[in-house]
């Protein structure tokens, strides 16, 4: 049984899509086979993120309705360990009891099955995706983004795993010049437990763009880190400004 992700936000913007393909780049390269589905009806991107836009036929919607998993599936040409379900374009799409049954399925396909969920505080769907799931939510560290979080911290459905919290576009300068909080104050806000801080990297800002992570990018670093975390290794935080 593969592992469960599913990542959240309070409002949009946090670059959480961004984090999912990040995380799923990592795994590849530890040798775990990834799917992705993108849970964002009307407004996906992870087919954008990962440059298989263009060959995009079938979405999510048809699997839910009783397409083989494989013929909305699509694998990186560049990377064979990594593949996507994109979401649908239509709004409504998504019918639970059927999204329940391909989530049990998809987590015996693959090691690791990342939900991307859309931001904000619609949980009608979370629960469908089983009580195993690991909800990660990421923010930024800026109080709108730290409340948020603080919104769906509040909101989540209990599962197995405790949800966790992931800072993403951090710059210790700004927490060195007090313009932002502390982590731990932003920890406290949250009410969640830290998982990871991920820098504010131009690589993941150009995903969209390069479809790949450098290796030995900071932000390839932090995410290795999150990663193995997940897979339940134990790895120390680094010091602030070698985040």
């Amino acid at each position: 049984m593969g592992i469960c992700l599913a990542t959240t936000s309070g409002k949009g913007g946090t670059g959480k899509s961004t984090v999912s393909c990040g995380l799923a780049l990592v795994f590849s390269k530890l040798n775990k086979s990834v799917l992705l589905v993108d849970m964002d009806e009307g407004l996906r991107c992870l087919d954008l993120l990962l440059g298989i836009d263009s060959n995009v036929v079938f979405d999510l919607s048809d699997i839910l309705n009783g397409a083989p998993i494989l013929d909305g599936t699509y694998t990186l040409p560049q990377n064979s360990n990594i593949s996507v379900i994109p979401a649908p374009h239509q709004l409504g799409a998504i019918d639970p009891d059927a999204l329940a049954d391909f989530a049990k399925r998809a987590k015996l396909m693959y090691d690791i099955v990342i939900f991307d969920f859309p931001a904000g505080l619609d949980f009608s769907l979370y629960t469908a995706i089983g009580d195993d799931a690991q909800f990660l939510t990421v923010c930024n560290p800026d109080p709108v983004s730290v409340r948020d979080a603080a919104a769906v911290c509040a909101s989540l459905p209990q599962t197995k795993n405790d949800a966790r919290l992931i800072i993403n576009r951090f710059d210790a300068e700004y927490i060195k010049k007090k313009i932002y909080s502390n982590i731990d104050d932003i920890i406290d806000v949250s009410g969640f437990r830290l998982l990871g801080l991920v820098p504010q990297s131009t690589e993941l800002m150009l995903l969209s763009i390069n479809h790949n992570i450098n290796k030995k990018s900071r932000a390839f670093k932090a995410l290795y880190r999150i990663a193995e975390r997940l897979l339940g290794n134990e790895v120390r935080l680094p010091k602030i400004k070698k985040i």
